[in-house]
């Protein structure tokens, strides 16, 4: 019987496999509803038929449709005669719509009575096959088995079958206790040459009283013995064991697997060589091929050496398997809900009273409105399926905000709810910025497509100027005055275009001072005549790195070189006087936007903050024209921009659920990062206590959103967004922003790389993998040999790939590739890759295509036999690892070609046996050996990350990290 892997089939999809087989009863290929040979009992409104709708191997199965309250249905097969004592193994693979049904074994007497009864569950995990396994021995007054399908009378189900059939596994004679008169080893074909002989011996059992003994004196020939065929599982592991007891030499054991026409399909030679004079044991972990249904063991020597010994108790059996059988839901926690990062504030008078305004990221984001002088959240607003904004507009009609679902929001100051405008453009998922044009319009550019468009708040529709740059997708920032729009571009090439509002053809390009091959303008301010401008840091076109500074652009002369220029500092907003400002060197700088010179108003002590804002107001019992600085430590200080006056306000955004996006473990800790700004909640395993870090957001030298980690030793190394950024974690010692974890290197300036979320250790070495910045092809391996220094960089094992997932042994790290790159770059290869780098020699071993069009292999982990396994969406592949050859694949479930850039869209964990996946949202257990499959969380995982530590395994659900118990 040949079965493919684990394979859902769509009702329209054709078999996978075309078949013939030996044990027609269990694939129900009849033409009939009621297969032949079966007694079926279904009572109404119950249904037991054959079936089109999916199946594994041919084109039918058989369903067992259960309905009612109270009532089983059952079908029973007669399959063969019965020895006594002796095992038999039954199998059934079954896809389930609901419930959970039994496959069992039935030894029935002479007379026809039931003298025992074995039973499996299936495993309840739906729409995917999943293979049940049974096993028992026949009871002393057995005389045949029966194999038994069956639904429960206390619930419902509904469950096809497919691929049934019941064997008697093992090798026959395997103990050398059967003798002959006529052949020299009873059960097994012996082939011997001139001095060489193989006979059954007394004096040197393992077990029993007998053993198989070979002698080889000869150098030009072999003996060997060759068991009869055994009747196997195809597709499923099974375990080679021999006892051995050499004299001298050394022997091999060869596995032989045969289809149904007893073609040789798939040939294992194992070599053996053992301590001379003692009993030593062989094992080896073999799989069947989907098409093998028997199988031989031979025992030889070779040809030209010679070789004497004994073998006793060979034989070759299912394996066991994983003793995880079974799981629970445990308990769900939000952990990471105490931060308020935002990335955009504003300030305004509403009601007579100061207002400083952010939408603080989260799951989902919400703009959030705080009483600068009380310190009081006054209003919270969910922002829908928002996470994250970047753009804030504090409108005469309104407040705006738009970010990362692209629809814009408005929120009429003093009502008490906010409102979804919609979608700003079909397209576009990401609106990075908003500006209000002189007449009130609302302008905004968008990803992808870089687009540019307006709202206008008294027809309340949008229009849209359409794409700005057909080479660029990325629409990162934005200025308006009443004639152009200016649009900084990324991620290629980045550059500025200026945009006619009358006659949006009529398109200037503007050059940043210099220019690189990738990055983003990611702010333009227009004040005045002056155009302020974030330029991006990167690599020339003729290789020399750039550092990113703010420049200060003269539109109506056309020049950079503007002496008001503070290339450190983001400049203010203009007040209502016509002036913008720096706090420069402990003064404050004003510049007249209209003709470029500036006056140093005094000396301050006030800190810059990490925005800076213009307020027309009353702050503290005095009116004034105010310049706030706020730090998203929750502190705002203030100066009058005549008087110089200071004061200092608290001023807090209330924390909210954040998206989890990366899941590790360390120090006996879960490592939980969020998705929306720099976050990390360390969490003790039985979910009791918990910390979050860092203490204060966005200071210098302090991790950002974190992509990855992973534990050496005393050690966590956490990478994290932007810049490729990586930290090492002294456990023992104090977290201390900016000091521990430390900054180890940077890798964006240089390497182009912006998110390091593979990560494995091995001995000595820590091995990381990333995904490069905007625009870029091209990840990079990072290889610490230590806990001390900076890491070795190897630039793009994997030409145009970047490296999404890692797993190592010894000297070897094994990765998974995506053919992506960052945003906004066009992939050059067709298929996502699988590679072995030699830590070593410092030089890739192999790559491979375990299959082609593959966008990611989002997961690599080393299995429980040694092999490497890696998943490509729901299916995983069995590698050699040390070529790269495709051992097997397992299909756990069908899913359909992702259109959008796919990145680590798995995550693979080896525990006891069984590897746990994550994919298209689900979590599966998969036993390698049995082919199992249960399915722990059934939906809602995102983003795909996992953790299994004991008998606890986690999964991120959004904001929320949940908790199953493994049995």
């Amino acid at each position: 019987m040949a079965v493919t892997g684990l394979s859902m089939q769509a009702p329209t999809a054709s078999a996978l496999t075309s078949v013939s087989t030996n044990y027609s009863y269990g694939d129900f290929e009849s033409t009939t509803l009621a297969p032949p040979g079966w007694s079926l009992s279904a009572a109404s409104p119950n249904r037991i038929y054959t079936s089109t709708t999916v199946a594994l191997s041919g084109a039918k199965s058989l369903c067992l449709e259960d309905t009612s309250s109270g009532a089983a249905t059952t079908a029973l097969r007669s399959v063969r005669t019965v020895t006594p004592g002796v095992e038999y193994q039954g199998q059934g693979y079954a896809y389930t719509l609901n419930g959970t049904q039994t496959l069992a074994l039935r030894f029935y007497d002479a007379a026809g009575a039931v003298v025992s009864r074995v039973a499996a569950p299936s495993t309840g995990a739906t729409m995917l096959w999943s293979r049940i396994s049974v096993k028992a021995v026949a009871p002393a007054t057995a005389t045949r088995v029966v194999v038994e399908l069956s639904s429960t009378t206390a619930t419902q189900s509904k469950v096809w079958w497919d691929a049934v059939e019941v064997l008697q596994p093992g090798v026959a004679n395997s103990g050398f206790e059967s003798t002959s008169s006529t052949l020299p080893v009873a059960s097994w074909t012996t082939s011997a040459a001139s001095g060489t002989s193989a006979k059954i011996r007394t004096g040197y059992p393992k077990l029993g009283s007998r053993s198989l003994y070979l002698s080889d004196a000869s150098t030009t020939g072999l003996v060997k013995v060759t068991s009869t065929r055994t009747a196997v599982f195809a597709g499923v592991s099974y375990d080679l064991r021999a006892w051995v007891r050499p004299a001298s030499g050394s022997f091999t054991a060869t596995v032989r697997f045969l289809d149904t026409k007893l073609g040789v399909i798939r040939s294992v030679a194992v070599p053996v060589s053992k301590p001379a004079n003692t009993w030593s044991l062989v094992t080896k972990q073999l799989v069947v091929p989907n098409n093998g249904h028997w199988a031989t063991v031979e025992l030889s020597t070779g040809t030209s050496s010679k070789a004497t010994g004994d073998f006793d108790v060979v034989d070759l059996r299912p394996s066991a398997g994983s003793s995880t059988q079974s799981f629970s839901d445990g308990r769900d926690t939000q952990p990471v809900d105490a931060f308020a990062n935002t990335n955009v504030v504003r300030t305004a008078i509403i009601g007579g009273k100061a207002k400083l305004l952010g939408v603080v990221s989260g799951s989902p984001a919400e703009l959030q409105v705080v009483d600068i002088e009380t310190n009081r959240v006054e209003r919270r607003f969910p922002l829908g399926d928002m996470e994250a904004a970047w753009s804030l507009v504090v409108a005469d009609t309104g407040v705006y905000t738009a970010g990362n679902d692209g629809h814009l929001w408005r929120w009429a100051t003093g009502s008490s709810t906010i409102t979804d405008l919609g979608r700003a453009t079909a397209t576009g998922t990401t609106i990075f910025d908003l500006e209000e044009g002189p007449d009130g319009r609302i302008w905004g550019a968008s990803y992808p497509k870089s687009e540019l468009w307006n709202f206008s708040p008294s027809t309340s529709r949008f229009a849209s100027l359409g794409t700005v740059s057909t080479s660029h997708d990325y629409a990162r920032s934005l200025a308006v005055n009443g004639s152009y729009a200016w649009v900084g571009l990324g991620s290629t090439n980045p550059k500025i275009v200026r945009v006619s509002l009358s006659n949006p053809a009529s398109k200037t390009t503007l050059n940043v001072p210099q220019p690189v091959t990738s990055g983003q303008v990611a702010e333009l301010d227009l004040l005045g005549r002056y155009l302020s401008v974030k330029t991006p840091s990167g690599t020339t076109s003729g290789g020399t790195i750039i550092t990113g500074e703010r420049r200060l652009y003269d539109t109506v002369s056309g020049s950079w070189s503007v002496a008001a220029n503070y290339p450190v500092q983001r400049p203010s907003p203009m007040d209502g006087a016509g002036a913008f400002y720096f706090l420069q060197y402990k003064q404050l700088r004003a510049v007249d936007a209209a003709t470029g010179s500036y006056e140093i108003r005094g000396d301050t002590a006030t800190a810059a903050g990490r925005d800076r804002m213009v307020l027309k107001g009353t702050l503290g019992g005095d009116a004034g024209n105010w310049l706030l600085a706020y730090d998203p430590s929750g502190t705002i200080s203030a100066l009058e921009t005549r008087s110089l006056q200071q004061k200092s306000f608290r001023a807090e955004f209330a924390p909210t659920k954040m998206q989890i996006k990366s899941v590790g473990f360390g120090g006996g800790k879960l490592l939980v990062g969020g998705f929306g700004g720099s976050s990390l909640a360390m969490v003790d395993a039985d979910l009791s206590q918990r910390s979050q870090y860092p203490l204060v957001p966005y200071g210098p030298g302090v991790i950002g959103e974190v992509e990855g980690s992973v534990e050496h030793g005393r050690y966590q190394y956490i990478g994290t967004y932007t810049d490729g950024r990586i930290f090492r974690y002294d456990t023992l010692a104090p977290w201390v922003d900016g000091t521990n974890p430390a900054l180890v290197t940077t890798l964006g300036p240089t390497y182009r790389q912006d998110r390091p979320l593979a990560w494995a250790t091995a001995g000595s070495r820590t091995f990381f993998g990333t995904i490069p910045k905007y625009g870029v092809l091209g990840g990079v391996l990072g290889v610490f040999d230590g806990d001390t220094g900076t890491p070795k960089i190897v630039s793009e094992p994997v030409a145009d790939q970047s490296i999404v997932s890692l797993t190592a042994s010894g000297y070897m790290v094994y990765g998974g590739t995506s053919r992506w790159g960052g945003l906004g770059a066009t992939p050059t290869q067709s298929s996502a890759k699988v590679f072995a780098y030699n830590a070593a020699t410092g030089k890739v071993a192999w790559q491979v295509t375990p299959a082609a069009g593959m966008e990611a292999f989002g997961a690599v982990v080393m299995g429980p036999t040694g092999t490497l396994w890696a998943a490509g969406s729901t299916t995983l592949y069995e590698l050699d690892p040390k070529t790269g050859a495709t051992l097997r694949s397992i299909m756990v479930q069908t899913q359909g070609k992702q259109t959008t850039p796919v990145f680590r869209n798995t995550a693979l964990a080896n525990v006891n046996g069984m590897l746990y996946l994550v994919a298209a949202g689900r979590a599966y257990a998969v036993d390698p050996a049995t082919l199992r499959v249960s399915v722990p969380v059934s939906s809602g995982i995102t983003p795909a990350q996992l953790v299994v530590q004991g008998n606890q395994l986690f999964v991120p659900q959004g904001s929320t990290l949940k908790e199953v118990i493994i049995k």
